[in-house]
C-alpha cells in the first residue's frame, strides 16, 4: 500500500503538471497563432509592395512640385488605389534623405516621420533594390503598424526612391481578445485544480478513514486471537499459583501469601478484560473511584523500583480527594503502561523524571503523567495509539493502543503533547464523580 503522504504528494504534483501542460499547450497555441498572423500580414505587405513598385512609372520619383503636375496625379491615383486595395494606412515614396516625393496623406510633413524607427529597412531598400523589405510591428502612439518597403528605379537604372507601405496591425485586437481568453482559461484551469485537489483530499480523507477502520479491524480480530491464545497460556499458571499461595497461607504465618493471591487475581482479572475488550466484549465497570488513593499506591509502586535506576517519580495530588468514574483495574493498568513507557524514554538520562499529577477541569477529572524525556517526533506522534506500532527494539507496540481502547471503554479520552526535547505529556480524561453519586 501506498503511504499517505506519498500518495497525497504525487497527485499535488500530477495536478501542477496537468494546469502546467495545459496553460503552456494553450500559450504554444497563442504564439504559433501570432507568427501565422504576422507571416501573412507580412507576404501581404511584400505583395503589394511587389505589385505597386510595378505600376508606378520612373518619372514618379522626382522631386515634387515639378513640371508634370498630370503624372504627378498619374502617381497619386496609383498610390491611393494600393491603400484602398488593402485598407492601408499611408502608402508613399521617399528619396535617400528620407523626404517624401508622393503620399496619400494629405497633412504629411516634408520629412517621413518614421524615418527613426524604420531607417535601417529604408537603407538597406535602397542597397537590395527591387526586393521588398518588411519591418516588425512596431508601436506609435496606440498604433501597431507595420511597412514595406522596395527601391524604385529610375530611367537610368538606379535605385532612386523607396516605395513604402504603411498598415494598422488588423489582428491585434484578435491577439487581445485571445490573450485574455487564454488568461481566463489559465485563472479557470487553476481553480479547476484546486478544487479537484480539494476533492481529492475529501475523498482521501474518506478512503484513509475506511482504510484505518478496516486495518483497526484486522488488528482486532488478530488481537483477539493472540489474547485468546496468550490467556488460555497464563491462566493455568495462575491458577496453579493461586492454589499454592492459598496452601501456603493455610499452613503457617506468611504475609507474602496474601500478597500473591492478591497479584494474582489482579492479574487473572486483567487477562479477562484484555480478552474481554480484544473480542468486542465490554466488561469495564465505571465506579466511583478515588484517584488520591490510587495514584499513592501506584507512586509507592514505582518510586522505590525506579530509585536504583536513577529515576525520581514525583506525586502531585490536590488536598482535597478527587473522583472519577472509571473501573479500578483498568485505569491501573492504564497508569502502569504510561509510566513504564516514561521510564524507558527517561532511563539513562541526567534528570531523570517523571511527574504524575491529578486535577478537576470542569466536569472531567485529569491525570497527567509527564516525563523528562528527548520528547517524541511528529512522525511517531501520528501513529502512537495504533495497534503494533513501536519504536523499541523490544515490545509487542500494544500498550498504548490498548491503554487508549480501556480509557475510551470508560467513556474518557487519553492525548499527547510533546516537542523537540521534551517534555512529553499524556493526559488522561475520566469523567468527574462527585462524593454523592454512586
Amino acid at each position: 500500500m501506498i503511504p499517505r503522504r506519498r500518495r497525497n504528494f504525487a497527485v499535488v504534483i500530477f495536478t501542477i503538471l496537468v494546469i502546467l501542460l495545459v496553460n503552456i499547450s494553450w500559450w504554444f497555441f497563442y504564439q504559433r497563432a501570432e507568427r501565422s498572423f504576422e507571416e501573412q500580414l507580412s507576404r501581404r505587405l511584400s505583395s503589394l509592395a511587389v505589385l505597386g513598385g510595378g505600376h508606378l512609372p520612373p518619372f514618379a520619383f522626382e522631386p515634387y512640385p515639378s513640371n508634370n503636375l498630370a503624372g504627378y496625379d498619374l502617381i497619386l491615383d496609383i498610390l491611393e488605389s494600393i491603400k484602398e486595395a488593402d485598407s492601408l494606412s499611408e502608402v508613399f515614396i521617399i528619396d535617400p534623405v528620407y523626404r517624401y516625393l508622393a503620399t496619400t496623406q494629405f497633412d504629411a510633413d516634408t520629412v517621413y516621420y518614421l524615418a527613426a524607427l524604420n531607417r535601417g529597412y529604408i537603407d538597406s531598400a535602397f542597397y537590395i533594390g527591387r526586393q521588398p523589405v518588411v519591418t516588425g510591428g512596431y508601436r506609435v502612439g496606440d498604433l501597431l503598424l507595420k511597412s514595406a518597403f522596395i527601391g524604385l528605379t529610375d530611367t537610368a537604372g538606379v535605385v532612386a526612391a523607396v516605395l513604402g507601405i504603411e498598415a494598422d496591425i488588423d489582428y491585434s485586437d484578435d491577439l487581445l481578445s485571445l490573450k485574455r481568453n487564454l488568461y481566463l482559461s489559465g485563472a479557470i484551469s487553476v481553480g479547476s485544480g484546486i478544487l479537484f485537489g480539494v476533492f481529492f483530499f475529501f475523498i482521501q480523507r474518506r478512503i484513509n478513514s475506511s482504510e484505518q477502520a478496516l486495518f483497526l479491524s484486522q488488528a482486532q480480530a488478530n488481537l483477539g486471537r493472540m489474547v485468546a491464545v496468550v490467556s488460555h497460556e497464563i491462566k493455568n499458571p495462575l491458577m496453579i499459583i493461586r492454589a499454592s499461595a492459598e496452601r501456603l497461607k493455610k499452613t503457617g504465618d506468611f504475609p507474602e501469601a496474601k500478597f500473591i493471591l492478591e497479584e494474582t487475581d489482579r492479574l487473572n482479572k486483567i487477562v479477562t478484560n484484555y480478552l474481554g475488550i480484544a473480542g468486542g466484549k465490554r466488561n469495564l465497570q465505571a465506579l466511583k473511584l478515588e484517584l488520591n488513593d490510587l495514584l499513592r499506591q501506584v507512586h509507592d509502586q514505582f518510586s522505590k523500583r525506579f530509585e536504583s535506576e536513577g529515576i525520581t517519580v514525583r506525586l502531585n495530588l490536590p488536598e482535597k480527594g478527587l473522583h472519577a468514574k472509571a473501573d479500578p483495574s483498568a485505569l491501573r493498568q492504564v497508569l502502569l503502561n504510561l509510566i513504564l513507557n516514561a521510564a524507558d524514554a527517561v532511563r539513562g538520562l541526567p534528570d531523570a523524571r517523571i511527574d504524575l499529577l491529578a486535577e478537576r477541569a470542569g466536569d472531567k477529572t485529569n491525570i497527567v503523567v509527564t516525563d523528562s524525556g528527548p520528547g517524541v517526533p511528529p512522525s511517531v506522534m501520528r501513529h502512537i495509539f495504533e495497534p503494533f506500532y513501536t519504536t523499541k527494539t523490544s515490545g509487542s507496540g500494544l500498550g498504548l493502543f490498548m491503554s487508549k481502547k480501556l480509557v475510551t471503554e470508560m467513556n474518557g479520552d487519553i492525548s499527547v503533547q510533546s516537542k523537540k526535547g521534551g517534555p512529553t505529556e499524556f493526559r488522561v480524561e475520566l469523567p468527574a464523580a462527585d462524593k454523592e453519586d454512586v
